[in-house]
Formats: C-alpha cells, sequence, structure tokens
C-alpha cells in the first residue's frame, strides 16, 4: 500500500510539474499590458549650422516649458561635431497634443553665437505606429537651426 501511494504521488508530481511546465511557456507569447498609462514617444531631430552652413559642434540644446509634462522631460542635448542633434521625449502620460520650446544657446563662457528658441508642436494625428493598446505611437519632427554670430564688441 505504500509503495503504491509513493509512485501515485511522484506520478502526480511529474504530471503537475510538466501541466505548470506546459502553462508556463504558453504565456510567454503574446504579452498584453492591462494596467499602465497611454504613452507615446516624440522625437525632434536637426542640424545646427551658422550662417554660411557650416556645422556647428557643441551647441546645447534645452527644452524650456514642459515643466508641467511627467516625467519630467528636462534633458539637456548637445550638437554632434557635424551639427546633429536629437531631443527624445516620451511621454509617460501622453496628451493629445504637445507643444514646448527648445532653446539653442553656446554654452562657452564667451559665446560666438546668439542664443535662439523654435516652437514645435506635435498633434494627436502625428503619432503613427500605435499598439491598439498602451502606445500611441511616435512622432518626429526635423528642425535646422542658424544660428546668427555675435556682433564682437
Amino acid at each position: 500500500m505504500k509503495r503504491l501511494n509513493r509512485k501515485l504521488i511522484r506520478g502526480t508530481n511529474w504530471a503537475l510539474a510538466g501541466l505548470l511546465s506546459l502553462l508556463g511557456f504558453s504565456s510567454c507569447g503574446n504579452q498584453v499590458e492591462e494596467y499602465g498609462t497611454p504613452h507615446a514617444d516624440f522625437k525632434v531631430t536637426g542640424r545646427v549650422t551658422d550662417e554660411a552652413g557650416e556645422p556647428l559642434s557643441g551647441i546645447r540644446v534645452v527644452p524650456t516649458n514642459l515643466k508641467d509634462h511627467y516625467p519630467s522631460p528636462h534633458d539637456t542635448v548637445y550638437s554632434s561635431p557635424d551639427g546633429s542633434y536629437k531631443y527624445r521625449y516620451n511621454a509617460g502620460y501622453a496628451p493629445d497634443s504637445l507643444k514646448f520650446t527648445l532653446k539653442f544657446e553656446d554654452p562657452t563662457k564667451r559665446p560666438d553665437y546668439e542664443s535662439d528658441s523654435v516652437t514645435v508642436g506635435f498633434a494627436k494625428g502625428d503619432l503613427k505606429g500605435g499598439d491598439n493598446h498602451w502606445f500611441l505611437g511616435a512622432a518626429e519632427k526635423v528642425i535646422d537651426v542658424k544660428l546668427k554670430a555675435k556682433k564682437k564688441s
């Protein structure tokens, strides 16, 4: 009788282990987020040049009026040696539209270029590639900026 109980328990353990393994692997496929917040990616790229069209490296690009958005997107980026920059904002709570200002400034102690700012706006129709769940999509704009040289005094 004891031997039969042991075989029954061992067989049940193997069957349960196999069943749990199958259920575990079958749930690894399509993961659907049930809880979350709608989010979207907004990206602004472009080049910073001088008035002659020469690329400017090391120009600071700062978002200035995103303080009411969550999460805090106050990330500063700098232009690369070829003058290109890429500012990305992942809106944790995706608004219907997004409007912010990027300020371009020469960060040196004695700047050679005047600061400039550009207002960038995204509408809900700009979002592409959403998954019909929480990810509403991504939008990208290309903004090229020409900075004017400061007048020598």
